[in-house]
């Protein structure tokens, strides 16, 4: 079984579409703050794209965790998120692609047009709740058992993880990775 957990209207063939928001019609509605409704081990593969910002730390290691606990031994969870290393970089470089970024894929008016308000707007925009970086999320993922391999763009050990992600380098500034359930 392949789970997509907060998938939004985002449907990829051959999965599971788990959402909270009936709107999205989802396959499975659920609440992903709770524990989550599958039993244990019984996943192969888990996706979740720009969701997990939605949720508190506390939410999130929680979150990870039930993931952890549905996901077969040597299955994975590929999980993207706006990158806050990459986002402070591109902020502190003055560099005018974060706002390009924001113009073209966010499209949310700016009062200002300055990359402080970009960043501003981005830390707290719609239901963003947390912004992660590697180190951050490692520490999440990690105390849970979970093996974190940053990956690039559409790139995975996992066939089934390969060219799923929604947001690329071009139109995004996501971190990637690919959280393993170790084997045995």
């Amino acid at each position: 079984m392949k789970l997509s957990l907060g998938s939004g209207g985002v449907r990829l063939p051959g999965w599971v579409h788990v959402d909270y928001d009936a709107a999205c019609r989802p396959d499975i509605r659920a609440d992903l703050a709770a524990p989550l409704p599958f039993a244990s081990a019984s996943a192969d593969f888990l996706q979740s794209e720009d969701f997990i910002g939605q949720l508190s730390f506390a939410q999130a290691r929680s979150f990870l965790a039930e993931c952890y606990r549905i996901l077969k031994p040597g299955g994975a969870l590929r999980l993207l998120t706006p990158d806050l290393d990459l986002l402070a970089r591109l902020y502190l470089a003055r560099n005018p692609r974060l706002k390009q970024l924001w113009d073209n894929e966010v499209g949310i008016p700016l009062e200002t047009g300055t990359l402080g308000e970009v960043v501003h707007k981005a830390l707290t925009f719609a239901d963003q709740r947390s912004f992660y970086d590697e180190d951050t999320l490692r520490t999440l993922l990690e105390p849970i058992g979970f093996e974190v391999v940053r990956v690039r763009f559409a790139d995975s050990a996992f066939e089934a993880l390969r060219g799923i992600d929604l947001r690329t380098p071009d139109n995004a500034i996501s971190l990637y990775l690919d959280c393993v359930r170790p084997a045995g």
